[in-house]
């Protein structure tokens, strides 16, 4: 296995530039928050005027306008929180000032891992006789369904700096079937953080794991 930094290609250049948000994108994602917590917040006021007694005109004025500043407060702390405020500005960072990190990988013998929750099926990659190197994604099912992948020599195309973001996943040998399908996690394995991530270098030998 080994790890390499590149300038940008033309073509991964504008794989990121059109994962930026447009600014009906962010219109759009604006106005279905606000939607959806203005309601929440009048539910009560609705159900209380409907089955307990009218409010008049003047106090619904009265608490619909804090609603909607609370409302607002809480979409823009909400988007902030998520990134998607300031994705674009990450985004023109990556191109300026970062490089594509490449995984280069040569394998001959790989596990597969049951899908948990909507995680994607998992795979165990041998690296060495002490290493073995853990991907998941529902990409890397996407890929298997076309026996891309796994395969006997590949590379991941990932971004470097603020949000490590998929590129590409590029085959170059043969499609290499899993010789044993292990269990999905639990949730009690969940709960103990008993698992294994995406990235995940483990320094144990493939035939070891269960």
């Amino acid at each position: 296995m080994r790890k390499i930094e590149r300038p940008y290609n033309t073509e991964e250049i504008k794989l990121l530039k059109s994962r930026k948000n447009s600014l009906w994108d962010h219109f759009e994602n604006f106005g279905l928050k606000f939607i959806g917590i203005t309601f929440v917040l009048l539910a009560p006021l609705l159900l209380y005027d409907k089955f307990i007694g009218k409010v008049s005109s003047e106090t619904q004025l009265l608490i619909l306008i804090p609603l909607l500043i609370i409302s607002i407060g809480t979409v823009i702390y909400w988007m902030n929180k998520n990134g998607e405020i300031g994705w674009n500005k990450k985004v023109n960072n990556e191109l300026k000032n970062g490089k594509a990190q490449v995984l280069k990988i040569q394998t001959d013998k790989v596990f597969k891992r049951k899908q948990t929750y909507d995680l994607g099926s998992g795979f165990y990659i041998k690296i060495s006789d002490n290493e073995t190197l853990f991907l998941q994604g529902q990409y890397f099912d996407e890929l298997q369904y076309g026996r891309k992948f796994p395969n006997t020599d590949f590379e991941i195309v990932r971004t470097k700096l603020t949000f490590n973001e998929l590129i590409d996943i590029k085959s170059f040998g043969e499609y290499l079937k899993p010789e044993k399908k292990l269990k999905a996690f639990t949730k009690e394995q969940f709960d103990k953080n008993e698992v294994h991530w995406d990235g995940d270098l483990l320094e144990i030998p493939i035939e070891k794991i269960k």
